[in-house]
């Protein structure tokens, strides 16, 4: 499965800047979404809108996200943001129809999502679902510093 590049939420490019996202004290959380979430809508702003989470057969569909790093990204003008592997198991049920994970930050504002593949898929019952980041992060910040 090929997944997509994440792509930022409308607000949280704002709310990156203005501080209402603080990446350094807030938690960073990531839920795993079905593929008839509405997850790609870019003007959603808050978790609580979000529809389509999947629930059956995953002992916890929303982890935290081991801590954020942040360090120079491709360029001298840009800034990465990284963090670990997440892993997420399917207890006595399978998961169905998984495509799609979201961050958002405690407190619900949202951050990005990611497409993990081209299609729903299903983790069966007792495996695992593992998310590694690229290696050139979660999120890259770049253009117009000087």
């Amino acid at each position: 499965m090929a997944a997509s590049a994440w792509r930022l939420y409308n607000s949280a490019k704002k709310y990156l800047l203005t501080g209402d996202i603080d990446l350094n004290a807030g938690t960073v959380r990531l839920g795993l979404y079905k593929a008839n979430s509405n997850c790609s809508t870019y003007t959603l702003t808050t978790f609580s809108q979000l529809t389509g989470a999947c629930s059956a057969g995953l002992i916890t569909q929303i982890k935290t996200l081991p801590t954020i790093t942040i360090t120079t990204g491709s360029s001298a003008k840009a800034i990465q943001f990284s963090a670990g592997a997440l892993i997420f198991t399917a207890s006595a049920a399978s998961a169905f129809s998984v495509q799609n994970a979201v961050t958002f930050i405690s407190g619900g504002k949202l951050i990005g999502w990611c497409a993990l593949s081209t299609a729903g898929f299903s983790v069966t019952a007792a495996n695992t679902l593992t998310i590694t980041e690229n290696a050139n992060g979660l999120w890259e910040l770049s253009g117009g510093i000087t």
